[in-house]
């Protein structure tokens, strides 16, 4: 009897085997496979992918600043991290399909119809997660097989939907439209059959129903369609149609679809086309919503921008208060402040825009857009230093991806020369005013300016003690995880993003002691040791108050020859300042301010005549008394002079251009009869030009030539001196006095022969290697390199502020003190930063117009054994 039993057992067995067959069309066997189809494959396949982006969308950040994305995808940097739960959905996928498939795909060729009801799912799903990986072609080769397959299928739809999408990422927009069209297509036959049927009684619309063959469009993917049609007409730039097709998606939205981004992105696109009734309703669903925080607090800042009012500001104030706002507060002072301007409210305006600057410690796109819009304000308001200023500082904390980068850093350098120009002429023009007042009200007036300095300073430690207790109170320092927990300094993670804030905040710093002090006056501590041994080591930098009166007081110009360099350099300003608001700017008003205070100081310099004639034309057919008391300024104080001369006959350059054409051809003439050796000759043209033609723009090449001459015909190389000695008395700094100046040395040196010097195949120097390189500079006499290192580090602190540059100085030979500035990348970056330093007065002061050059470290230390420093700048003017 019991093996009654077991044979029955083992036949039922095998009954149920070859039930449950691929191969066999029955109940017990679609049941079997699709079951397993349904979970196995499908759903779990689909939760993995479900979990994967539902992690990266609660992690990523959005954007606020621009149109949100309608679907957001990760990058591929990002998909990175989801390769395998998605590689593990598509094997298990494709497990089903080969398992389960009805009949089997061993001979898919063969195969004409599928009885598993779940395996086009499959197909669909593994479509999915090969488009969310990233991987294009394979999403497109799941979804053509889908379409052709299973054409009667609700999958055909669902698979043209993700091939429009996948079009979509790979950029062909007119594929993408052809798909979307072939579901609206599919949509409106729908509806027209559905409309047809309600007209139909009872008995037809069962007999039309038991004919109809053609799937149905799925209803719960209507929303993603519209939300696609939109992304292509974003891509189109259509904003209404992006506009039409997400307010009907709003429409066919389900319970966990995605509508407050909808709602936020309508709230945005109904902002830009400037309709802030609509704008404002949808910015209100997504606050009323169960949106991410982050998103109601961006709807109801954006519904702020929008207008409202008292009552607007009133919420701002509430939001400033909430706890959970507090590194948003940058955000909402600039929504405080665009409340104000837009009521012409600019001092409160200002007010808030500095407040969001202040307190944007981590957000640098508010930081450059609250700089930004202070730039304007001044710009607009013709405050151009303040103007440059801002725009400099939001150049300073913006990425490349910032709107208009490169315009508002254009700005911050157009601007640049104007704000040296007029703060060198305020400051010299200050420091003429204390000077001038006697020795007790100077004291007064230092003792009261340097406690001002210090309560300043005081405030701005207290400002900069508060926005870091803003950070810390927005940072944990302690990172959770699991049950246990990771201190800060242990996690390496926290520790970089905490080292880069700290850069962002307080700059590149040294490990030192008192970093925080921004006074720092380099004090030289000499130790006994040779020669050679001071000029290796770089010297000890200790730290001394400069606040005091005898300090101070040392940098004024209390002497006839300090307050003449003073004057110049405050004469030089102005007319720069000048030129740049009349031809930069278009400020005639403000030019004439700046060339008036040069001719108003009556002191003899080239900037009268210059500043003179730019005055007449500002009021040339303008104003013409005025223009006429300049040209008679400068008939009666430069009657010689070329403007003079234009004046008089306006073709006097065209004139004078063909008469140096021709001075040029005679010159040439006279050059090659040098080098035929007809010495005698070119004397006598050489007096000509000398003694009677004075306006001769040749006429310091005609010295140096006479003087050459001298040196071929005579033996004695002293008749050579006077001639050189007037080259460089006439024409100071130009290159025929730099030549004669070459001469003079070779003479007092001792050379008497006729021989050539050269400096090229046998100079020392290298040119190859220029990796790093090092600039130096060669303090004037009587300047000290405490006071140099000083001036220069304050000079780095505001215009080199994010280069790493040290300050060293040294001494070459017996008396000459160096600066050395170490080190810059490359020739280009050394060439910008000598650049800057000459035509820059603010800190450097006489400094300015010392001896700068660039140089390798090998050539450096040639200099420094050989005490070559003509051979190096022969050189240098060869080779830099």
């Amino acid at each position: 009897m019991k093996i009654h039993y077991k044979i029955v057992a083992i036949l039922a067995l095998f009954a149920a085997v070859y039930a449950c067959s691929t191969e066999k069309n029955s109940l017990v066997s679609r049941t079997f496979h699709g079951v397993n189809a349904h979970y196995n494959g499908y759903f779990n396949a689909n939760e993995l992918l479900r979990q994967s982006m539902t992690t990266y969308r609660e992690s990523r950040e959005e954007n606020y600043y621009e149109i949100l994305p309608i679907n957001p995808m990760p990058d591929e940097d990002e998909v990175i991290g989801m390769y395998p739960a998605i590689d593990t959905a598509i094997a298990k996928c494709k497990k089903v399909i080969r398992d389960h498939s009805m009949p089997s795909n061993d001979r898919p060729a063969r195969k004409k119809d599928e009885h598993n009801p779940w395996i086009d799912e499959n197909w669909t799903t593994i479509g999915i997660a090969y488009y969310y990986r990233r991987d294009y072609t394979g999403a497109l080769k799941s979804f053509k097989f889908i379409r052709k397959f299973y054409d009667n299928d609700p999958s055909l739809y669902i698979g043209e939907l993700w091939m429009a999408k996948t079009y979509l990422a790979q950029g062909d927009l007119t594929k993408a439209k052809f798909n979307l069209d072939n579901l609206d297509r599919a949509v409106a036959e729908q509806k027209s059959k559905e409309e047809k049927k309600s007209k139909l009684s009872k008995y037809q619309k069962k007999k039309a129903k038991e004919e109809e063959k053609e799937a149905k469009f799925p209803s719960d993917i209507r929303f993603d369609l519209e939300r696609t049609k939109a992304e292509l007409a974003m891509e189109n730039d259509e904003i209404d149609d992006v506009i039409k097709h997400l307010e009907e998606s709003l429409k066919h939205a389900g319970y966990n679809d995605d509508r407050e981004r909808v709602h936020f992105i309508l709230g945005q696109l109904y902002a830009q086309k400037e309709d802030d009734v609509k704008a404002r309703e949808h910015y209100s669903k997504v606050i009323k919503s169960k949106a991410k925080y982050e998103m109601r607090f961006n709807a109801r800042l954006q519904r702020s921008f929008l207008g409202g009012g008292e009552k607007a500001r009133k919420d701002l104030f509430k939001m400033l208060r909430d706890g959970k706002n507090a590194e948003f507060k940058d955000q909402i002072y600039y929504a405080l402040a665009n409340l104000e301007l837009k009521e012409d409210n600019k001092p409160k305006g200002i007010e808030y825009l500095t407040l969001s600057a202040f307190y944007s410690t981590k957000n640098t796109r508010q930081k450059g857009m609250a700089y930004e819009r202070l730039g304007d304000l001044s710009f607009d308001d013709k405050n151009y230093v303040s103007a440059q200023k801002y725009y400099d500082s939001c150049a300073t904390v913006i990425n490349d991806d910032y709107p208009n980068a490169e315009g508002i850093r254009n700005k911050a350098d157009n601007l640049a020369d104007l704000v040296v120009a007029v703060e060198t002429a305020d400051h010299e023009d200050s420091v003429q005013r204390i000077a001038a007042l006697s020795d007790d009200a100077r004291e007064k007036f230092l003792k009261d300016l340097i406690k001002q300095i210090k309560e300043d300073e005081k405030r701005r430690k207290e400002r900069e003690a508060e926005r870091l207790r803003e950070l810390q109170s927005n940072e944990n320092l302690f990172i959770q995880s699991g049950s246990g927990s990771k201190w800060y300094w242990n996690n390496a993670k926290t520790r970089s993003e905490g080292y880069e804030e700290f850069k962002r905040l307080w700059g590149q710093r040294e490990n030192e002691d008192d970093w925080r002090r921004s006074e720092k006056t380099p004090v030289l501590n000499v130790t006994e040791g040779t020669e050679e041994e001071l000029e290796e080591d770089s010297l000890v930098v200790e730290e001394q108050d400069t606040l005091t009166v005898e300090y101070l007081t040392s940098t004024l110009p209390l002497t006839d020859s300090t307050l003449a360099l003073s004057n110049e350099r405050l004469l030089q300003a102005s007319y720069n300042a000048g030129v740049i608001y009349k031809d930069q700017l278009n400020e005639p008003n403000l030019a004439v301010e700046r060339f008036e205070a040069v001719l108003n100081k009556k002191i003899e310099n080239p900037n009268n005549l210059l500043s003179a004639y730019q005055l007449y034309k500002i009021y040339e057919g303008k104003d013409n008394n005025k223009a006429s008391k300049y040209r008679d300024y400068i008939w009666n104080n430069y009657p010689n002079s070329d403007y003079a001369n234009y004046l008089r006959d306006p073709d006097y350059f065209i004139k004078k251009k063909k008469l140096d054409a021709l001075a040029e051809q005679k010159y040439v003439t006279v050059l090659n009869r040098y080098e035929q050796g007809m010495y005698y000759a070119v004397m006598t043209s050489a007096d000509v030009v000398i003694k009677e033609e004075k306006d001769n723009v040749f006429r310091a090449k005609y010295l140096l030539l006479k003087a050459m001459c001298l040196g071929q015909v005579n033996d004695n190389k002293d008749d050579m001196i006077p001639y050189l000695d007037q080259t460089i008395a006439e024409y100071p700094g130009t290159p025929e006095a730099n030549r004669a100046q070459e001469m003079l040395s070779i003479i007092k040196n001792g050379y008497s022969k006729n021989e050539a010097v050269d400096f090229g195949s046998k100079t020392p120097f290298n040119y190859t290697d220029r990796s790093e390189l090092s600039v130096i500079i060669f303090l004037p006499e009587g300047t000290t390199s405490n006071d140099a290192k000083t001036k220069i580090s304050d000079f780095h602190r505001e215009f080199f502020s994010r280069d790493k540059l040290k300050v060293s100085s040294k001494v070459y030979g017996k008396e000459q003190s160096v600066v050395l500035v170490d080190s810059f990348e490359d020739e280009m970056s050394a060439t910008n930063y000598i650049r800057v330093y000459k035509k820059t007065r603010k800190y450097l002061l006489d400094l300015q117009n010392a001896k700068i050059l660039m140089i390798t470290p090998e050539n450096l230390k040639v200099l420094f054994q050989k005490h070559n420093l003509v051979e190096y700048e022969s050189f240098y003017e060869e080779y830099y």
